[in-house]
């Protein structure tokens, strides 16, 4: 498509920036077929994760869960105002909880610190992306 107001396309003005990302992009992907193709299942998963390993320390079975659920539980129950007066827009952008994840916070908890899968797909998309879980603020 033509970028409006000039001759030529977006492709024609950012090639060499957008060149270089779509060329970066592709040498990664190149890159994790080869070894997916070459390492065994195991070994791939270890070489994928590789990267993230001791980086995030506050997903399911890490260090800091426990407390990323504790404040996801508080901040259902509206007890973390400071997190509602920052995340006040996202979270009305993202809409309410499913009703099974607040129907029982208590249930939600055990199940969120155990076995999350136990949740179901639909009740674990609606916080994939949603900051509800993230690991509450150091206090000073």
């Amino acid at each position: 498509m033509v970028w409006p107001g000039y001759e030529g396309t977006l492709t024609d003005f950012g090639w060499g920036f957008l060149g270089e990302i779509k060329k970066q992009v592709k040498q990664r992907i190149d890159m994790s077929r080869h070894f997916e193709k070459i390492l065994p299942a195991d070994d791939f998963l270890v070489f994928a994760g590789a990267a993230r390993i001791g980086t995030h320390d506050d997903h399911y079975g890490m260090p800091k869960w426990p407390a990323c659920v504790d404040a996801a539980i508080r901040r259902l129950r509206g007890e973390d105002e400071e997190f509602w007066h920052a995340r006040g827009d996202l979270m009305t952008r993202i809409g309410s909880a499913p009703a099974p994840v607040t129907a029982d916070l208590e249930a939600t908890r055990r199940l969120l610190l155990e076995s999350p899968w136990e949740l179901g797909a639909g009740n674990l998309g609606w916080s994939a992306w949603n900051p509800i879980l993230r690991s509450p603020s150091p206090t000073p």
